[in-house]
């Protein structure tokens, strides 16, 4: 039952920081691996842009006072304004908070709260490919419940930033949007020529269908976690960041037992590969006769 006591419990180990791991052991050369590497650039990259065309929308509402894009919301400019103002505000607040608790994650140089703040992963990640390599054998569960804890703990770090500072500006899109579907008569929803009256128009409705879209799915995916997190609860009985630190642990320290033994392994391979020289040149030097001088 949930009220029933967990039979886990997370303890801290001094072990488990980077300055006690070297990640260089863990550097693994493989194709699939290297795709997501660059990936990860690409989602940092769009990130920025994201928060860059923020300020930019900001700045074009405050100072010139009208909008960036050639379609304008359904909800009278007064409201909308400050509406997109608050938001991109809520934004920057979140961000900044969230690189407040990353600076405190590097400074300590923990291994599972690193794993578990994105800021701190992706820092690490960008750091050297071999920390992403180690983040990657982390994240590597076996137990389709563990999977699901994390799936739900990462999806329930983004909620205030969706709620706050994405529903109310997507909410404006949708009511945005919604005229303008209704007017493509010809019922062919991907034809971009039938919304709009010029090129313009019809790219900046594209654009911004393309991040309601984005915003629809992350609530979904919110929604789902949710969904999942009732009978997960029953499972871990406690914290789920607790939890999923816990795992952590015992996956770095499986991972440090196994790389340990492999590092031993190849020690014993070259301490034989050693002998085994030692003997033929003791051997080979065995082999030779002595001989008598020609007088």
């Amino acid at each position: 039952m949930c009220c029933q006591k967990a039979k886990w419990k997370r303890e801290i180990v001094n072990d488990h920081k980077f300055d006690f791991v070297c990640v260089e052991d863990f550097k693994v050369h493989d194709t699939f691996i290297g795709i997501r590497y660059l990936i990860l650039y690409l989602t940092v990259f769009k990130v920025v842009l994201v928060y860059v065309a923020d300020l930019w929308t900001a700045g074009i509402l405050l100072i010139f006072d009208s909008w960036s894009s050639s379609i304008k919301p359904t909800i009278p400019f007064t409201y909308s304004k400050w509406i997109y103002v608050g938001c991109i505000f809520i934004s920057f607040l979140l961000l900044a908070l969230d690189w407040r608790k990353a600076k405190a994650i590097i400074a300590s140089r923990d291994i599972s709260y690193a794993f578990t703040s994105t800021i701190t992963s992706r820092y690490y990640a960008l750091k050297s490919y071999s920390h992403f390599c180690f983040f990657y054998r982390i994240k590597r569960q076996s137990k389709m419940v563990d999977k699901i804890a994390f799936f739900v703990f990462f999806a329930f770090k983004g909620w205030k930033r969706l709620i706050f500072a994405e529903a109310p500006r997507q909410a404006i899109s949708a009511i945005t949007l919604y005229p303008i579907i209704k007017t493509n008569i010809t019922r062919d929803w991907m034809n971009l020529s039938a919304y709009g009256h010029n090129t313009v128009e019809r790219l900046a409705m594209a654009l911004m269908a393309f991040t309601f879209l984005s915003f629809a799915f992350s609530a979904t995916k919110l929604i789902v976690a949710f969904i999942l997190y009732i009978p997960l609860l029953f499972h871990i009985r406690g914290n789920l960041k607790e939890y999923c630190c816990h795992k952590i642990d015992k996956r770095i320290e499986g991972l440090l037992i196994k790389n340990s033994r492999k590092r031993r392994i190849n020690q014993r391979k070259a301490a034989a590969k050693g002998d085994l020289r030692k003997k033929n040149k003791i051997k080979a030097n065995n082999s030779r006769q002595p001989t008598l001088p020609n007088v």
